[in-house]
């Protein structure tokens, strides 16, 4: 291209009439290469199976599963043991699948192009109000070159699925059950441990536990309560033995006399001696005094009269020893004397009561001792329940905790027991076979299209690309416009190209030969097309 020379269309339509051989030839003969490289792609057919997950069809709320993993976490552990390279690698043997690959790859390669072929997508539904949106369904997709070997692969693979799938479910739902049976069996025993720790606790400190504290307290109330009712019913009864003691050793000094044939008195009450009637008032007077106040009119009734019958008793026993004085001077009185059988009978009966007090008191001693006794034994309950009371509840809190355990475990292993038989007789979730693979009919849109569009688009490319280097270095003038444009000089005439007859007999020679060459390139190229049939290609 001439320099300084800025090119028009018209420049431009004319650089492309001159190189059109150029433009056409190069997208023509891509063409062709890229037809003859589309056809020897294989075509693949994908073969479909559709596999549904059924929830458990137990409502959870009475039986819940073990199985809590999510769908998209187990389908990926799945698919990891599903295509394994163990079982691929016994598919690819069994089946003779890709021969070619084998041939010149490595198995693992082939296993690994292999897995390259298989595809497992999810479906899943529109989303719940929840925002949840678990899957329901899934797929699996196999490509391969011969249909009905890509639907024997898919129904393998699909099959594995589903099989792997119960196996896995029921292996971890009696994995978790075994688990969950041993640790409630370890827990029973540390419970029993517990309890027999617990047991011995109470065995050696039955009486002095925490728990113990109010019923001691109270006991030990009590206990109170009836020494205190003992010491002054002793009290009572130790002043009531010495007013009889006395009483009787009173009367029993009184030297008995002849019993006398007694008066009425004037006021209608029998008489005796003033010791007879002295001894009747004093006790008259005791009995009262057990049963009255001393501020009771009866008792002061028999004070006064015991006070009155005293004097005289004694004058009467002063007369009484003189008598008996005189009467052993003078000699005159016999040795004997008659026996009074009233105040006989008296003194007995104030002994008798006397030994009766006596027993009581002997009795209720003992009593007092024994209830000190126990007094002494719920201070040393009560007295030791702080020391006792940080190890009880230690003992206690790590029996309720290993009891809650024990508890716990026992409510889960049964679940997870008829979670295991849930699996066991196939009523939980579960992989089900909707649609078997297919064979497929028609193989899948290739690249064919983008290989035949990148070679025409290479070939144009490089043609415009030559075309436009040979203008660029083509330095000629081809117009007397060139000439003015470039060299700024008017053009005085122009003179045509003569040819010779020798030049013109090449000419044609040349156009001769290029179509010949043409023609051949025609001629075999609609040969492999027929024979390739590469109008196949062309989609």
């Amino acid at each position: 291209m001439l320099p300084g020379k800025t090119p028009t269309p018209a420049d431009v339509l004319a650089m492309l009439r001159r190189h059109v051989g150029l433009i056409v030839i190069p997208p023509m003969v891509t063409l062709f290469a890229a037809l003859i490289y589309s056809s020897r792609v294989p075509n693949l057919y994908q073969s479909d199976m559709l596999i549904a997950i059924d929830p458990q069809r137990v409502p959870e709320g009475i039986i819940r599963s073990t199985v809590t993993i999510p769908i998209d976490l187990r389908m990926a552990s799945l698919t990891v043991q599903a295509l394994s390279r163990t079982a691929l690698e016994q598919m690819i043997v069994s089946l003779n699948l890709y021969p070619e690959q084998r041939a010149s790859m490595p198995m693992e390669d082939v296993v690994r192009k292999m897995r390259e072929d298989i595809d497992t997508p999810l479906e899943r539904p529109r989303e719940n109000f929840d925002g949840r949106n678990a899957a329901t369904a899934f797929h699996v997709l196999f490509t391969y070159t011969d249909p009905q070997t890509a639907a024997a692969v898919a129904q393998q693979i699909g099959s594995r699925f589903v099989n792997q799938n119960t196996r896995d479910r029921g292996a971890l739902a009696t994995a978790t059950n075994t688990f969950l049976e041993q640790q409630l069996e370890d827990s029973r025993v540390q419970l029993e441990a517990q309890e027999a720790r617990l047991e011995s606790f109470r065995q050696r400190h039955g009486k002095e536990l925490p728990t113990q504290m109010q019923s001691n307290m109270q006991a030990l109330n009590n206990s109170q309560l009836q020494v205190q009712s003992l010491v002054e019913s002793m009290a009572r009864d130790r002043d009531r033995r010495m007013m009889l003691e006395r009483i009787y050793r009173e009367a029993s000094a009184i030297p008995a006399a002849v019993p006398q044939t007694p008066a009425a008195s004037a006021g209608g009450q029998p008489t005796g001696t003033m010791q007879q009637q002295l001894a009747t008032a004093q006790a008259n007077l005791a009995q009262l005094e057990l049963k009255y106040r001393p501020e009771h009119p009866d008792v002061i009734r028999a004070k006064r009269l015991v006070s009155e019958l005293e004097p005289k008793a004694a004058a009467e026993a002063r007369a009484a020893q003189q008598a008996a004085a005189t009467a052993a001077a003078t000699d005159t009185t016999t040795p004997a004397e008659v026996a009074d059988p009233a105040r006989r009978e008296s003194l007995l009966q104030m002994r008798a009561e006397i030994e009766s007090l006596d027993r009581q008191l002997t009795f209720k001693e003992s009593e007092e001792r024994r209830i000190r006794g126990e007094i002494s034994d719920y201070q040393s309950r009560v007295e030791a329940v702080p020391g006792l009371e940080s190890e009880w509840m230690k003992l206690t809190r790590d029996y309720d905790t290993q009891q809650a355990a024990y508890k716990e475990l026992l409510t889960k292993s049964s679940e997870a027991q008829m979670a295991a038989d849930l699996e066991q007789q196939d009523i939980g979730e579960r992989f089900r076979i909707v649609d078997p693979a297919n064979v497929p009919v028609r193989p899948l849109p290739s690249k064919r299209v983008q290989y035949n569009a990148g070679g025409l688009a290479l070939g144009l490319l490089f043609g415009l690309g030559l075309t436009a280097l040979l203008e660029i270095r083509d330095k000629s003038f081809r117009t007397d416009a060139d000439v003015m444009s470039t060299l700024g000089l008017a053009v005085l005439a122009s003179v045509p190209k003569i040819q010779t007859t020798q030049e013109r007999l090449k000419e044609k020679r040349r156009r001769l030969a290029l179509s010949v060459a043409g023609a051949v390139c025609v001629v075999a190229a609609g040969y492999v097309t027929w024979t390739l049939r590469l109008w196949n290609s062309l989609i």
